[in-house]
């Protein structure tokens, strides 16, 4: 059987002005059964367009934070660092790839970047813009591949069908978070200080947005693992 060819969005190191990949991405969809591919950094329209094309899936990884401009807000000093040409390519992307139909599994700052592109809204910092100065629950330390809070799964959406579950342990290293959820999306998961962690399109074959790093749990547990089969099935 084929396996279905997925393109991965790129990290970005500022520093060293390079692209780069950890390799959890790529291994979870490996093991999954899919063939990751790391995009390029590009913002012709006809070039992603292109790429659209001959890809059977896209995974929009995590990485700096997202411009303020793209929900509509101004940036305040303790939004973390930004990459305007990460912002760029992955809004064409995200067009391109929903006009397309093509499967999207978006991870953290994927994750955000799908819900502010469809219309919703993103805390610049949880324990300034929420907690009011006090340190929330979604940031731990090393080991990143052991769960620290739970979620609940909305019994009917995309993420239930996938996990079978009513509630998920994960992990977490994100200082930013959905505030308003999109208009044309629907939740799918939420924590017990009401920070939403998962979105979905339900007219869509596979659009799946998840706050957590599954990509670091899949090896250990098994409903993380099914986010990754049922992502790459969805895409042959």
């Amino acid at each position: 059987m084929k396996k279905p060819i997925i393109g991965v969005t790129a990290l970005f190191d500022d520093e060293k002005e390079s692209i780069w990949m950890l390799p959890s991405y790529l291994n979870a969809i490996i093991e999954a059964g899919g063939i990751p591919v790391i995009l390029p950094l590009i913002d012709s329209n006809e070039d992603i367009k292109n790429l659209v094309n001959r890809f059977d899936g896209f995974l929009l990884t995590g990485g700096q934070d997202i411009n303020p401009e793209i929900y509509k807000e101004e940036k305040a000093d303790y939004c973390g660092d930004i990459n305007d040409e990460r912002d760029t390519m992955e809004i064409i992307l995200l067009g391109e790839l929903l006009k397309a139909n093509k499967p999207i599994l978006a991870i953290c700052r994927g994750f955000q970047l799908l819900n502010s592109y469809l219309g919703g809204k993103l805390y610049q910092d949880i324990s300034i813009e929420k907690n009011n100065g006090e340190a929330s629950i979604h940031w731990q330390e090393k080991p990143y591949n052991k769960p620290i809070h739970n979620v609940r799964v909305n019994k009917d959406s995309l993420l239930f069908k996938i996990v079978k579950k009513e509630e998920l342990m994960v992990n977490s290293i994100h200082h930013q978070a959905v505030k308003v959820i999109a208009p044309k999306a629907d939740e799918a998961a939420i924590t017990k200080d009401n920070i939403i962690e998962s979105i979905y399109l339900k007219d869509k074959n596979f659009v799946l947005g998840i706050q957590w790093h599954p990509e670091l749990l899949y090896k250990d547990y098994y409903e993380q693992s099914e986010i990754f089969k049922n992502f790459i099935n969805s895409c042959k």
